[in-house]
C-alpha cells in the first residue's frame, strides 16, 4: 500500500531544491575559505549526488517504517526508531561512498575532521529531514480532521431526509430518537414519537449520521446519545442499555465485542447531555 502521505506534499520538488542548499551551508561550515576552482565544482556535484541518495535511503526506511511501525500505534517509539534507523543507513551510505570515493582518487586517508565534524553536521541535517515528514504526518492528520469536522457540520446542518409520498422532508438529528428495524423494516423515530419508514438497512444510514450524537448499539437500534441514561455490564460481558423514562425504547444489549467502543463513545459524549 503506497504511503498515505509521502508524495501529497511535492516533497520530490521540496527536496530536489533542499539537498543542494543543504550541501551548499554545508561547504560554508566545513572550509573557512572555498575557491570556486574546478576540484571545488567536482566535489560539490558528488556531494550533492550523495545528498540525493542519502535524502532518498530515508524516504525508503520511512515508508517501510509507516507499514510496520504507523504514527498512529505508537508515536513515540516510531519517531525514535525512524531517527536511529534513518542516520545509520544514510550516514552508513555516506562513510562508505566517501571511503571509496577517497580510495580511488585521494591522496591518503580522510580527515580525522570527517568523522568528528562532518557526521555530526549530517546528524543535523537528517533530524531536519526527519522533522520534515514527521511535521508532513502530522499535517495530513490535521487535514482529515479538518475534512471530518466539515461533513460533521454539513450532516449537523442539513438533518435527515425521508420520503413523504413524492416528497422530501428534512428531519433535524436534534429531533431524533432513534432508527430501528421492524419485521425487516427500517424507522426513524422522532422525539414525540412519530414514525417514519426509511429506504435503507441501519448500515446504510449509520455513515450519514453526526458519530457523537448517534451509536449503533445492535442489530436493531441506532440510539441519539440523549436517549442513553446508562448501562449495566452483564456475566457473558454485554451490556445492557438504560435509557431515559421518557424514552419510548425498549431494554437493548450491546454486544461484548461492540463493549468496548461503547464505553469509549459513552464516556467521550457525557458532557453534550
Amino acid at each position: 500500500m503506497p504511503n498515505k502521505y509521502l508524495g501529497k506534499y511535492n516533497d520530490f520538488v521540496l527536496f530536489l531544491i533542499l539537498i543542494p542548499i543543504i550541501n551548499t551551508i554545508n561547504y560554508h561550515l566545513t572550509y573557512a575559505t572555498i575557491r570556486w576552482d574546478w576540484y571545488t565544482y567536482t566535489t560539490y556535484t558528488i556531494d550533492t549526488l550523495t545528498g540525493f541518495v542519502a535524502w532518498y535511503l530515508i524516504r525508503l526506511v520511512i515508508i517501510y517504517m509507516d507499514k510496520r511501525i504507523p504514527y498512529e500505534k505508537a508515536l513515540v517509539k516510531r519517531i525514535l526508531w525512524q531517527v536511529v534507523v534513518t542516520n545509520i543507513v544514510a550516514q552508513g551510505f555516506i562513510i562508505i561512498e566517501t571511503e571509496v570515493i577517497n580510495g580511488l582518487f585521494g591522496d591518503g586517508p580522510l580527515p580525522t575532521k570527517f568523522y568528528t565534524y562532518n557526521l555530526f553536521i549530517f546528524f543535523i541535517w537528517i533530524l531536519v529531514i526527519n522533522g520534515i515528514y514527521i511535521g508532513f504526518y502530522f499535517h495530513n492528520e490535521w487535514k482529515t480532521a479538518q475534512k471530518l469536522r466539515e461533513k460533521e457540520l454539513k450532516l449537523r446542518s442539513t438533518g435527515f431526509e425521508v420520503l413523504l409520498g413524492n416528497t422530501t422532508k428534512n428531519i433535524a438529528f436534534e429531533d431524533i430518537s432513534t432508527f430501528y428495524v421492524e419485521d425487516k423494516t427500517t424507522y426513524l423515530q422522532t422525539k414525540n414519537g412519530k414514525n417514519f419508514v426509511i429506504d435503507g438497512s441501519l448500515n446504510r444510514i449509520l455513515p450519514h449520521l453526526p458519530k457523537e450524537s448517534f451509536f449503533r448499539l445492535n442489530r436493531k437500534y441506532i440510539v441519539r446519545r440523549e436517549n442513553i441514561k446508562g448501562y449495566r455490564k452483564e456475566v457473558n460481558g454485554k451490556l445492557e442499555v438504560e435509557f431515559d423514562i421518557g424514552s419510548k425504547l425498549e431494554k437493548s444489549t450491546v454486544s461484548r465485542t461492540i463493549a468496548p467502543d461503547f464505553k469509549k463513545w459513552f464516556a467521550k459524549t457525557v458532557q453534550q447531555v
